[in-house]
Parts: structure tokens; C-alpha cells; sequence
């Protein structure tokens, strides 16, 4: 497992949450088939085709890439996709565009079930600390290591910065110049312990924070963009405590807040 491998909780019901997650692609590649259904007669058949093709092909994306990536597999399989069938006679040029939604989803269900097969498959340990990936007995080295990272770490290409003892989890999103939003949770499997550090007083201005290397932006309130000595007092008292620690001038905020302020990768 590679430091960015699997930033998203793991839910209490994994089979209940995959299931649900399915259910907006699943609905959509319905109305598809209902759609293909009432086409022409003449070009149901390659219409079936197509999407049946689309979705398979999709869906081995979506599997494939869902946990690490890249993303960028499934743009250019769209564009191949599009480009044979333009190239084709009529009737599979004129449904050329139908391999786009098609494989769009194909590729969300298929990284659902990526998502699905890694939490299911997951151990979590009570003993071992993992860090970015990694799984390391002794504290203090665990802890060496991870505050060593934590100082080098630029979320843009490397993911979510990520510390689990068993189902109790400290990340970070963010770099040493830019700031960390900080996160923890008593227990990943429900983001309802997750809690997100906020400076005090609270500032409600609005500060940038990158996402992605092409130049993703959020703005998210300057108070939660935590500096990196602050940042590191926090690693070692999640070290400390496995927990959430009080530091002077900041406090730890839960709820609605929390969830909005964490920002998936495409490792999460």
C-alpha cells in the first residue's frame, strides 16, 4: 500500500453503504435502457451494444483505478471510445456520444465496488500504527517517522497525510507553506467522531487551499488553515492520547463542519 492508498472512512454497515452509493449510477443506467428501448428498431441493437460495451469497459476503469488512480484512464477511454464510433458508418456514428455517460458511469459503479473490496479486505490493526500506509509496531518510531513526513508532505501529489491506530485516525490535507486542515476521528467507521482543528477566535475569512495539480482550488475559512508547528503539536498528541488534544488559541469542532471541510483525493 502506497502513502496514497484509502483516505475514506470506512462505514459501520459496509454492505449497506456500497449499496447505497450504487443507487444514483444504477438508477441513471436504467433510464438509459429505458431510453435505448424506445429508439428507432432499427438501431436498438447497436445502441445495446454500445452501452453494454461502455459500461463493462467503465466499469474495469473504475475497478482498476478506483483506489490509486489515475483518473485520467477513464477521459481517455471515453475519447477512444468516441473516436472508433465516429469513425464507424451510421448508425454507430450518430450514436457515437451515447459511450460517454455510459462509461462515465460504468466507471463510478466500478470504483464503488474498488472502495467496496478494499475496505472489505482491510485489517484493522490495534497494535500496529499505520502511517501513510505503513505499518509500524513501535510508537516511537512510528511517531518519528510520521512527524518527519508530516514536514515534507504536500497533499497535491502525495494525497491525504494519514495516521491510524485501529479505527482512530489523525489526517491532513494541505503542505508546510500552504497550511494543513487537520482531522480526526475516535472512529473512522463513523464521521460523526470526525472533528476538524479551527483556530480561535474563529475567522470566518476565506482563505485558498489546493486540490489537485491543474489547479483546483477550495476557499475555506482562514481559521482552519493550521500552520505546520501547530499541525505537528496535533500528530503528537494524537500520538499521545490517539485522540483529539487541546492546544492553546485552537479548538476541535465536529458536525456538519468537520464533514465539509474534508476533501477527497483520488486515493479517498
Amino acid at each position: 500500500m502506497n502513502k496514497r492508498d484509502a483516505a475514506r472512512p470506512r462505514g459501520r454497515d459496509e454492505l449497506r453503504d456500497f449499496w447505497l452509493r450504487m443507487i444514483i449510477p444504477a438508477v441513471l443506467l436504467a433510464l438509459i435502457t429505458v431510453l435505448i428501448v424506445f429508439l428507432p428498431p432499427q438501431v436498438v441493437m447497436e445502441a445495446a451494444v454500445i452501452g453494454g460495451a461502455g459500461i463493462l469497459a467503465g466499469g474495469v476503469v473504475g475497478i482498476l483505478t478506483g483506489i490509486r488512480g489515475p483518473a485520467w484512464l477513464i477521459y481517455a477511454l471515453i475519447a477512444v471510445e468516441t473516436a472508433l464510433l465516429l469513425a464507424l458508418p451510421t448508425p454507430w456514428r450518430l450514436l457515437a456520444l451515447m459511450s460517454v455517460p455510459v462509461s462515465a458511469l460504468g466507471y463510478a459503479m466500478g470504483k464503488e465496488i474498488a472502495y467496496y473490496r478494499y475496505n472489505s479486505s482491510h485489517e484493522v490493526s490495534e497494535t500496529a500504527w499505520v502511517v501513510t500506509g505503513e505499518a509500524i509496531a513501535d510508537v516511537r518510531e512510528a511517531k518519528r517517522i510520521a512527524i518527519s513526513k508530516l514536514n515534507d508532505w504536500e497533499s497535491v501529489p502525495d494525497g491525504r497525510f494519514v495516521v491510524c491506530l485501529g479505527n482512530r485516525r489523525f489526517e491532513a490535507w494541505g503542505s508546510a507553506a500552504d497550511g494543513f486542515i487537520i482531522h480526526t476521528a475516535l472512529d473512522d467507521r463513523d464521521l460523526a467522531t470526525m472533528s476538524v482543528l479551527t483556530r480561535l477566535p474563529h475567522e470566518e475569512e476565506e482563505a485558498s487551499i489546493a486540490l489537485d495539480p491543474h489547479g483546483l482550488r477550495a476557499w475555506v475559512p482562514l481559521g482552519v488553515k493550521v500552520p505546520i508547528d501547530v499541525a505537528a503539536k496535533a500528530l503528537e498528541g494524537f500520538f499521545e492520547t490517539q485522540g483529539a488534544i487541546s492546544l492553546d488559541g485552537w479548538a476541535w469542532e465536529n458536525g456538519t463542519r468537520a464533514q465539509e471541510l474534508r476533501f477527497f483525493d483520488e486515493a479517498s
